[in-house]
């Protein structure tokens, strides 16, 4: 029998999932609400969420939950946050840290972040279910576990020295075989500091471990290192947490966790993923979800890091870009293969998203049938809404980057009269509102910035010019420097009139033939050199000597500004 051969990557983990047979299928991601959280994050969730649509058309019953995991420890805040708040708050769950920004009035830190991304779903056209890890510690599910844990803490230290055993060096080895001595899976908040470990100056931590577990009682003792308070606590407080790699593997226990997504650093052979399989098997009875790894998504050519502040978030993007597209970059990847998310390149993933469309709805032909096959699988995976009939109308970039930087010369009604005129000419019936117009006007205005400092902070010179020549990116001043003005010579001036007299007397202008009448004008009626005609008319328009090309150009501004621009 021939192995199948799949028309998309997610087809084989589907192939994974429906092998188990399971009535109920839980998909989960989990995220430290630690700060500004970077768009990488979205990688793992709409991978999850993809399988969720698949699942869910194959009318199978599916839950997804994205776990906050709110309870872990503040061991570093980014920079941006107050280094007075950060001394103080050091070593406490987030949950218990109250939010960093004066008058927001939110729940705790936790929750400024972890709401902060949430709030971005459903643009993105995700649907999930959120756990906030603090109130999962406060469940009796929970607390089961922590208990299953303490009464196996011998059993979970073999299975962790059979695996990160392996990794360390001789000097790591015999550090690590006398921490687990006395070591319990089993972490204590504080119940006077809040704390549930201490941030040493020499930079190492030392969390609040379970010192010893009263069986018969249901207690456990503890002393906290960051104040040295000392105490005898419930399992079922809601004050104890699991060392990390067992909280993992207890939550797949509890939710039985189908699939899970996991970055490269924690699915490596061996690595955390493979020691929460064999904890999840051994100690809570649970064969485990299936393991997807996936590579980083970088910002361009740097890693994005939210404890250090190097974050672009799904805020960010949303601001600037179509959520669709960012769907389509991470869906049409192998989640094996690392994605560098270049903004300065939005317009090839809207060509391609448009491609994609076009072969989806029949309006263009794949370039073979293996591509026709993965695009008509991927194109549903990436709406934010319901699939339409036919094709949604869109603005071509091109324009909607044109017209975004003309906004300080002209008012939103005469760029949106001057693209309903464009797209009618191209034979659309119903053009988009005004208020859809001047959202998308804005957002594309925001990416236009973005590649402007992108380009402005290139500093190899053949890539700044490379990016300079892709994107048509030109300021126009709203006045003629009188300077340009004393340096036109008399030919540029007449050159100049008889193009304002032919814009004004031809009706309908049409690129080509404005382009060919600026070379008429230099050639024919002045004699000087074409070059010498197009730098003027770049000079009163941009006030520099080059920009995008002049016939299209001038074709798309307003024709009453343009001659009053030329009469200057």
């Amino acid at each position: 029998m021939s192995e199948r051969i799949y028309v998309h990557w997610l087809e084989e983990i589907v192939d994974k999932i429906l092998v188990r047979n399971e009535s109920l299928i839980t998909l989960a991601t989990g995220k430290t609400p630690s700060g500004q959280t970077h768009i990488g994050i979205l990688r793992e969730i709409i991978i999850c969420d993809a399988l969720r649509r698949i699942f869910e058309k194959k009318g199978k019953i599916v839950r997804f939950f994205l776990f906050l995991d709110s309870l872990d420890a503040a061991k570093r805040f980014p920079a941006y946050i107050n280094q007075e708040f950060q001394e103080k708050h050091k070593g406490k769950p987030f949950s218990l840290i109250p939010c960093p920004f004066k008058d927001c009035g939110c729940e705790s830190y936790a929750h400024h972040f972890g709401n902060e991304l949430i709030s971005t779903f459903d643009d993105f056209g995700i649907r999930t279910e959120i756990i906030w890890s603090h109130n999962l510690y406060k469940t009796k599910e929970m607390q089961e576990k922590i208990k299953i844990s303490l009464e196996n803490t011998d059993k979970i230290k073999k299975i962790l020295k059979k695996y990160i055993l392996p990794t360390l060096d001789e000097e790591k080895k015999a550090n690590f075989i006398e921490m687990q001595k006395n070591w319990m899976p089993v972490m204590a908040i504080c119940e006077k500091c809040d704390k549930i470990q201490h941030l040493k100056k020499d930079g190492s931590i030392k969390p609040n471990r379970i010192l010893e577990y009263f069986k018969n009682e249901q207690k456990v003792s503890y002393i906290c290192s960051a104040c040295g308070y000392e105490s005898n606590l419930s399992i079922y407080s809601g004050r104890l947490k699991l060392n990390w790699r067992v909280d993992w593997p207890a939550k797949w226990s509890i939710y039985k966790t189908t699939c899970e997504p996991a970055g490269k650093d924690h699915s490596v052979k061996g690595g955390a993923y493979d020691t929460g399989l064999e904890l999840c098997q051994e100690i809570f009875e649970y064969v485990g979800p299936v393991k997807v790894p996936y590579e980083w998504l970088r910002l361009g050519d740097q890693d994005m890091k939210t404890s250090k502040g190097i974050v672009f978030t799904p805020k960010n993007y949303l601001e600037v870009a179509d959520p669709e597209l960012y769907r389509a970059l991470i869906l049409r990847t192998n989640p094996m293969k690392h994605i560098s998310l270049r903004i300065e390149e939005y317009p090839q993933y809207f060509d391609y998203y448009d491609k994609m469309e076009n072969i989806y709805f029949s309006l263009e032909d794949a370039d073979n049938e293996e591509e026709q096959k993965f695009l008509q699988y991927l194109y549903p995976l990436t709406k934010t809404n319901n699939i339409p009939e036919v094709k949604s109308f869109k603005i071509p970039l091109k324009l909607l980057i044109f017209l975004s930087q003309l906004q300080n010369i002209l008012d939103t009604q005469k760029l949106y009269n001057k693209a309903k005129s464009i797209m009618e000419k191209k034979g659309l019936k119903k053009m988009i509102s005004i208020e859809e117009f001047e959202f998308l006007l804005n957002r594309t205005e925001n990416w236009v910035r973005e590649a402007k400092k992108i380009i402005k902070n290139e500093k190899d010179a053949r890539k700044r010019k490379e990016l300079t020549n892709k994107i048509d990116i030109f300021e126009i001043p709203e006045n003629v420097d009188k300077k340009i003005i004393e340096k036109l010579d008399d030919k540029q001036f007449q050159g100049i009139k008889l193009l304002r007299k032919y814009i004004e007397d031809t009706k309908d202008l049409k690129e080509d033939l404005v382009q060919n009448k600026i070379f008429s004008i230099a050639k024919d009626n002045l004699n000087i050199l074409p070059r010498k005609m197009f730098e003027a008319i770049y000079q009163i328009i941009l006030g520099k000597n080059f920009g995008p090309r002049l016939g299209p150009f001038l074709t798309l501004l307003d024709k009453d500004w343009v001659l009053e621009r030329l009469r200057a």
